[in-house]
């Protein structure tokens, strides 16, 4: 009898689907369609999802610890890294730009679905709150930070967002250089 890792199953299922969502849309992404690009039957994705909507919940979780381990990284080598942080969220590389591509197609399930929604709004939160401490970690105040993490993210995801639609509209060194100069901004946040 051959032994499976559930978990491993899980995240090749989950895979799988990231890549349908990414290359043919949400609507594009069914159960059957997964199980096909597997060589699998449908009963071993419902063995491990019990619908489309568990499982694109767990391809979101792990869409968003996949765009957190990058940002870790930075952050391990220089936790005060504000433009390292903001330009790996950016769509600027084929994997970060896949990523942005499967988080555009889930905003429009967020528009119309609670539970989609607050598992968005967890996952911002997190990413807000650690460009808060990242922010703190650069400038060494702890005043007003989340109106300026909310405005980096917002201009992280705008620039994202766009590339995602128009891969030409923003060079990976335009996005660089717009970060660079936000950041040169919240420096004049230290104190003196």
């Amino acid at each position: 009898m051959r032994i499976v890792d559930h978990e491993q199953r899980r995240q090749e299922i989950a895979e799988v689907a990231m890549d349908l969502i990414a290359h043919e849309g949400l609507e594009a992404t069914t159960l059957n369609r997964i199980a096909r690009q597997m060589g699998a039957s449908i009963r071993v994705i419902t063995h491990y999802f019990a619908d489309k909507d568990t499982l694109l919940l767990a391809v979101y979780r792990i869409l968003a610890l996949q765009g957190q381990a990058p940002i870790a990284e930075v952050l391990a080598r220089d936790p005060a890294d504000l433009a390292g942080a903001l330009n790996v969220l950016c769509g600027s590389d084929e994997a970060t730009l896949k990523r942005w591509r499967v988080y555009v197609a889930f905003w429009d399930k967020a528009a119309r679905s609670p539970r989609f929604a607050a598992e968005q709004r967890l996952w911002i939160e997190k990413t807000l709150a650690l460009i808060g401490e990242v922010i703190v970690a650069r400038t060494g105040s702890a005043g007003e930070i989340r109106p300026l993490a909310m405005e980096l993210i917002s201009l992280v995801y705008g620039m994202s967002v766009q590339r995602t639609l128009d891969p030409e509209s923003w060079a990976p060194e335009a996005i660089a250089a717009v970060i660079d100069r936000k950041v040169r901004e919240v420096d004049l946040l230290r104190p003196s």
